[in-house]
């Protein structure tokens, strides 16, 4: 076990102390302006231009599992992460940026402000029900990036971890239920360029320490060859479904928030571009540190990946530095969560309460609920937190193999398909969601086949086969 708190020092407490400061402040700041009613309250007016949706944008795409999950796989796969999933990843996700985005933005009615809205558009309101509590598996996702964060106030505090969790889930829920996504929109713009200088500090760090990557590499290739295959010697359907996971942005409920908050579509093209660019860099970068955790600290990352990732953040930068780069994964936590947290707090009250229970619910009181609700989620998410104790470099792959399985094929259909039917979308979702847990917890996968693309594949045939069914001619479906 690595003493982290004898490595840190006052000035790394002031740069925590004066981001958590800067974070309430905001929402305290923000609290009015987001309260007036739930379109303020959750896509901001739909005012935000290109500089803070490069902010928000980079929050919803790179969050601590970019930062600790992909060191980790740094240091259990090598360079190998690069090839079957960060690289494709970004290729993948350019359609999003470039005509998806766009679409939902510019040719969606000013009601739709949720991702079950725009299933209740383009479908009916029994998928939008469908939808709404399929999102609410995805916190699962959130207690995992919670628990990066929480490990990293325990190790350089002493504190238990279990405190550190409710500590920052308490701020989360705190900042995010006063601002809405007002707030949440200028801290990420600051933890924007927080991450990115912690980066770009970390890299020059590692490569004075190292005296070059090359160092890195060749060492970690005598450590196990594997670690710089492009392949990692996994089998092809293991590659292929870290590959098709890359496509979960398409189906992330963050990522049609930030469009619908959007002024533009043109601004969504701009910006979204500049995110995919950065993105490949910083997730470099975080698969080079992992790669250095396992060569400097072999012993402890085969016990503990992610204690071997700080233990070479915190050797290779000095006093205060370190502090800054705690802060980017803290920021990283928070941006996402907190994200989450306002979607999880709409889809419970905006899309099943007022959408089925009270649709006379007032602005007012929708807001207010909503503000309730993030405050228990952020109970139940503290308390989930207890799945990720041995590692978050799988969260990604399940939750976001689950994102996939389920919503991909619904979304892209109903945005794209000519002779779409609500019975089809409604269907393909609803199956969808019961493949998957029968495919991967029940069946395990049979053949080897990544869950993700049966699912998918499954998805494709159910909905074209209800469509050609149920579709009675070239009309538009109503709301």
């Amino acid at each position: 076990m690595i003493d982290f708190s004898s490595m840190w020092s006052g000035l790394d407490w002031g740069v925590i102390i004066l981001y958590f400061v800067f974070i309430i402040a905001v929402g305290l700041t923000m609290r009015r302006r987001a309260s007036k009613n739930m379109k303020n309250y959750f896509v901001a007016a739909r005012r935000l231009t290109i500089p803070v949706l490069i902010g928000v944008g980079s929050a919803s795409w790179i969050d601590s599992w970019s930062i600790v999950g992909l060191a980790e796989c740094g240091t259990t796969m090598g360079i190998c992460i690069l090839f079957i999933y960060v690289i494709p990843n970004t290729i993948l996700r350019l359609p999003l940026a470039l005509w998806i985005g766009p679409l939902v933005r510019d040719k969606m009615p000013d009601w739709v402000i949720t991702m079950p809205d725009l299933m209740q558009y383009m479908y009916s309101k029994n998928t939008k029900l469908v939808m709404a509590l399929g999102m609410l598996c995805t916190l699962l996702y959130e207690s995992a990036l919670l628990t990066a964060g929480g490990q990293v106030i325990s190790y350089v505090t002493g504190i238990n971890m279990w405190v550190a969790f409710v500590i920052l889930g308490i701020i989360i829920v705190i900042y995010t239920s006063l601002s809405g996504m007002f707030g949440l929109a200028v801290t990420d713009m600051v933890q924007f360029v927080i991450m990115s200088v912690a980066a770009g500090v970390l890299c020059f760090g590692m490569y004075m320490h190292f005296d070059g990557f090359s160092a890195i590499f060749q060492q970690a290739h005598d450590i196990n060859p594997n670690l710089t295959s492009p392949s990692g010697g996994l089998g092809v359907m293991e590659i292929l479904s870290w590959a098709i996971g890359a496509v979960a942005m398409y189906a992330n409920s963050q990522s049609y928030q930030r469009f619908g908050s959007s002024k533009s579509g043109g601004d969504i093209k701009v910006s979204y571009s500049c995110i995919m660019l950065f993105s490949i860099i910083f997730s470099t970068a975080m698969v080079i540190a992992g790669m250095a955790a396992l060569v400097q600290y072999p012993d402890v990352a085969a016990e503990s990946p992610s204690q071997a990732f700080w233990a070479i953040v915190f050797e290779t930068l000095p006093i205060g530095l370190r502090g800054l780069f705690v802060a980017a994964l803290l920021s990283a936590v928070m941006s996402t969560v907190s994200a989450d947290y306002l979607i999880g707090g709409a889809v419970v009250v905006h899309d099943i309460y007022r959408g089925f229970i009270n649709e006379k619910m007032s602005d007012k009181s929708e807001v207010v609920a909503t503000k309730v609700v993030i405050a228990i989620i952020g109970i139940l998410v503290i308390f989930c937190t207890y799945f990720w104790a041995d590692g978050i470099s799988k969260a990604y792959y399940y939750i976001g193999g689950f994102q996939v399985a389920a919503f991909f094929v619904p979304l892209m259909f109903g945005l794209f398909y000519q002779k779409k039917t609500a019975a089809a979308g409604f269907w393909s979702l609803l199956l969808s969601i019961v493949m998957y847990m029968v495919w991967q917890f029940v069946l395990q996968m049979p053949a080897g086949i990544p869950t993700n693309l049966a699912c998918i594949i499954f998805s494709i045939v159910v909905y074209i086969v209800v469509a050609k069914v149920t579709y009675k001619g070239n009309k538009q479906l109503e709301a």
